[in-house]
């Protein structure tokens, strides 16, 4: 019944608060080498004594006595957001009286367990991981009647809502939307400061500049890595002629329009002014991320929010992040109110014998305090918008989901087509480093797309 739809630009009107999310490969649910809020993780795809413990049996009485439920999660239990969600299950239960038989199964445990579990005829209520569910079909349930009995939508980023809706071909809401992230330039603030930048880019000439006077002030304005080589080119190219045009490039091979042409001459004039770094042709993910963004080398870096969660360890609680936007470009056909912007979810199956407990217990988990806990212990954008307590590190990345009126797919579109994705990252990487002209990334992308 449900297959996944084409991306489209969505216009949304209203005030957005939050995803996601992260990314987020033709969705912007997240991004390959990271989704929204940590770092991935491989899974054991099994059930820990501890996670039984943690979940427990409440019966008693409440709401859902009686009620038990199996839920399968995407992180791994020792992850902030792993943790966070087992005190809210022992929680749920304790109000409710329902039994949550809570499963850690990481990434890799969803991804390739889910499906077959179910199909098997497991037991399995509900459970999370990156957004677009679209993958499984009729196992799922529509959330729309849910929600209007809990009058739950109200307080959800309409964005996103949108976005989730646009996965399935009869527009229906399948799955709810938390970790949020937002992509764009995640950058180092206390290096503006000294370069005497006093905000942030807003137009591609300010983004020169601001370039210019980092490297003026001793600083590498630009570093990327392979696995995020897309992320700024392709957002680039669709302030240009939007995703759904970027799309077509990848997709049809049409790397010989003008405006692939002049996006790529932006990136070599970057590289000719010597603004990326040295070694910005070599880096394998997580090396630019790591060893030059968080340690204090590099002061800026096109990815998603969930770059601030996945390198804490590295900066410690006094770097200073700041964020903003893709800059709008010469001759282009959208602003800053076009974002990249994602988030991982929360679906029912329709093995689910109690979808009103399983909806309670999603509601539990992404409004109010438990939705603050998970943005704050996670470092990601929260689920409500009546959640003011956005982590201190992304407040800068608030206005701009607050007036995201577009929506762009991962990488503005350039992600939608897995197989170029090689020669892609391949020759943007050199495009970066300077190796090769912004003619010489044309014809080797026309190439690649007859092979």
């Amino acid at each position: 019944m449900k297959k996944s739809k084409k991306w489209t630009s969505l216009a949304i009107c209203g005030a957005l608060v939050t995803t996601i999310l992260a990314g987020c490969g033709g969705s912007s649910s997240g991004d390959q080498a990271g989704t929204a809020g940590t770092t991935p993780a491989a899974g054991s795809g099994e059930t820990t004594a501890a996670t039984t413990q943690a979940a427990g049996t409440s019966g008693g009485t409440g709401e859902f006595a009686g009620v038990k439920l199996v839920y399968w999660s995407n992180w791994e239990s020792t992850e902030p957001q792993g943790m966070v969600i087992t005190e809210a299950v022992r929680e749920f239960e304790a109000e409710t009286g329902a039994e949550v038989d809570l499963q850690f199964k990481g990434r890799k445990g969803i991804k390739e367990g889910l499906i077959p579990a179910l199909d098997a005829d497991q037991q399995v209520d509900l459970f999370d991981g990156a957004g677009n569910k679209s993958n499984y079909g009729d196992r799922i349930i529509s959330l729309e009647e849910l929600m209007k009995e809990r009058d739950y939508e109200k307080d959800t980023n309409p964005a996103l809502m949108t976005l989730n809706r646009s996965y399935y071909s009869d527009g229906q809401l399948y799955e709810i939307p938390y970790q949020m992230k937002a992509n764009g330039y995640l950058y180092n603030k206390d290096m503006f400061d000294k370069a005497g930048i006093d905000k942030a880019p807003v137009s591609w000439a300010d983004f020169v500049d601001a370039c210019q006077k980092l490297k003026d002030a001793g600083y590498i304005p630009l570093t990327t890595d392979d696995a995020y080589a897309m992320q700024a080119f392709g957002q680039h190219l669709a302030r240009l002629i939007g995703d759904e045009e970027v799309k077509k490039v990848v997709n049809e091979g049409l790397w010989d329009r003008e405006e692939v042409l002049a996006a790529a001459k932006s990136f070599e004039d970057l590289a000719s002014k010597g603004y990326f770094s040295p070694q910005v042709g070599a880096n394998v993910w997580p090396t630019g991320q790591n060893t030059e963004l968080a340690t204090g080398r590099v002061a800026m870096y096109c990815a998603g929010t969930y770059v601030v969660n996945e390198t804490k360890t590295i900066t410690g609680p006094d770097f200073r992040w700041g964020f903003f936007a893709y800059p709008e470009v010469d001759n282009g056909i959208n602003g800053q109110e076009a974002l990249v912007i994602g988030n991982q979810s929360f679906a029912i199956t329709k093995k689910c014998a109690n979808p009103e407990a399983a909806f309670a217990l999603i509601e539990k988990l992404t409004r109010g305090s438990w939705d603050v806990r998970l943005a704050q212990e996670s470092l990601a954008l929260p689920a409500d918008m009546n959640n003011e307590s956005w982590p201190e590190q992304l407040q800068e990345a608030k206005p701009y989901m607050e007036n995201c009126t577009e929506l762009f797919a991962t990488s503005g579109g350039l992600e939608n087509n897995p197989d170029i994705t090689p020669a892609l990252k391949e020759n943007l990487m050199k495009l970066y480093a300077g190796t090769c002209t912004a003619e010489e990334f044309v014809s080797n992308m026309l190439a690649a797309s007859k092979n």
